[in-house]
């Protein structure tokens, strides 16, 4: 049995990097959205999560099919929030009830989209909802949406700095360079834009997600939370807004990103700031790590509960094991023994205690197990000891507790004062604050 003195034992502190190892992917999800479309991944699976972009059955997305001139109107209404405005008894023109289309609401979506300024209606006559949607003419849509046709119009006689500007046609100009210098629509390698090219679904994920940054830019329409604990195994996160704490139900193999990167439920920390996307149910469906904090990992058996100071102390210990924390005293009723004196108990110590003698009337750290029913002259129950250690100022950590503390034993929210001494525990704090503090055995 090996004793750990002070002199041997060491804090070890792991900071939480902001970007995360490599993570598997879901097992969940879009099926077809693989590593060929990492450039996209981000931007399909948000906007698949917020509904704008729908999949198809099987879990399938079909990155590469082009986008209809129909299903780009009807991405750029569900993303100004206008899809709530669609009225289904409202009385179609003419020139939209004469289209050819094989979804009966379709007629309804373009007629918002001609209300809302998407498609003018003497566009109509040429409007052919049913085939691909080139990238000049999603420029136009996407102008138009946020109220920019305008600016556009300005700048119609704007040379581009693209080497085939010249394909562009005249009057779709000003719309392209909106497009771009908002940094909703870029070129391609080779500095082309290919205004002619059908726009595919990774990429118009890739540009709705870019409007959705603008809009949410302008109108701070994604509330932001900070994570308060994560639980991987219930499904639930605790998030923080404002004043206001609430705990929502996480769907299996959600979507974590951060920094634009895949990460995991795991991965999570107290005081990472998020965004979340929820479905109908209110259970989070997406989740986007928009600042990640740099926060350290102390585990270890707590040796000082301050209620007054409201601090917190523990020395790491490498196993998961509850600990007996107290003072050593000597006691020479029927032989000289020593005895560990907690605020909880006093126990006869038996077993390793060569080398304790020295530290009579100091704090120490005791693991071993009880003898049940075992005593002598009621002094205590006798603990036989394994391991001890004393407890220093060097081999202790010691953090501030707020009310913003998460302080969690058995998967319940407590107070400082049901903190016991002895617990083994993990403490995540950034600087000397403890964010969460959760007891992992009692």
């Amino acid at each position: 049995m090996k004793k750990f003195i002070a002199g041997l034992l060491m804090i070890i502190l792991v900071v939480s990097l902001a970007a995360p190892a490599a993570v598997a992917k879901p097992k969940h999800g879009l099926k077809d959205v693989d590593e060929r479309f990492e450039w996209a991944r981000f931007s399909i699976e948000k906007m698949y999560a917020k509904g704008i972009i729908k999949g198809f059955p099987e879990g399938l997305f079909k990155p590469k099919d082009p986008v209809t001139h129909l299903q780009a109107i009807i991405m750029a209404l569900r993303i100004m929030g206008w899809e709530d405005e669609l009225r289904r008894d409202t009385v179609l023109p003419k020139n939209v009830k004469n289209m050819k289309l094989s979804w009966d609401e379709g007629y309804y979506y373009v007629a918002l989209a001609v209300q809302k300024g998407l498609v003018r209606p003497e566009e109509l006559k040429n409007f052919r909802p049913n085939e691909p949607a080139k990238r000049y003419e999603v420029a136009k849509y996407i102008v138009r949406a946020i109220g920019r046709e305008e600016e556009a119009k300005q700048h119609m006689r704007e040379k581009l700095p693209f080497r085939d500007a010249n394909a562009i046609p005249k009057d779709a100009v000003g719309y392209v360079y909106v497009m771009t210098e908002l940094g909703l629509m870029k070129g391609y390698p080779g500095n082309v834009f290919q205004p002619n090219k059908p726009v595919t679904r990774a990429e118009m994920a890739v540009i709705i997600n870019n409007l959705n940054d603008l809009l949410v830019e302008d109108t701070e329409q994604e509330p932001r939370f900070f994570v308060v604990a994560v639980d991987t195994k219930a499904l639930t996160i605790t998030v923080k807004e404002g004043d206001k704490t609430a705990v929502y139900d996480v769907v299996e193999d959600v979507p974590v990103y951060i920094n634009y990167s895949y990460g995991s439920l795991s991965s999570l920390e107290p005081g990472d700031e998020v965004k979340l996307v929820f479905n109908e149910r209110r259970e989070v469906v997406f989740i986007q790590v928009v600042n990640k904090k740099v926060t350290t990992t102390a585990k270890g058996i707590v040796v000082d509960v301050d209620k007054s100071e409201k601090t917190v102390s523990l020395v790491t210990y490498r196993g998961e094991e509850r600990g007996y924390v107290g003072i050593l005293k000597e006691s020479n009723i029927e032989g000289r023994h020593l005895e560990l004196e907690t605020i909880y108990d006093r126990f006869v110590l038996v077993g390793e205690t060569g080398g304790l003698e020295d530290y009579i009337g100091k704090k120490i750290v005791v693991l071993g197990e009880i003898e049940n029913g075992a005593s002598i002259y009621m002094r205590g129950r006798v603990l036989d000891v394994d391991e001890w250690f004393v407890v220093t100022e060097k081999n202790t950590s010691t953090f501030d507790v707020t009310g913003d503390t998460w302080i969690e034993v058995e998967g319940k929210r407590v107070r400082l004062s049901d903190l016991e001494e002895g617990a083994y525990a993990e403490v995540k704090a950034q600087g000397n604050t403890a964010i969460s503090i959760k007891v992992i055995k009692k």
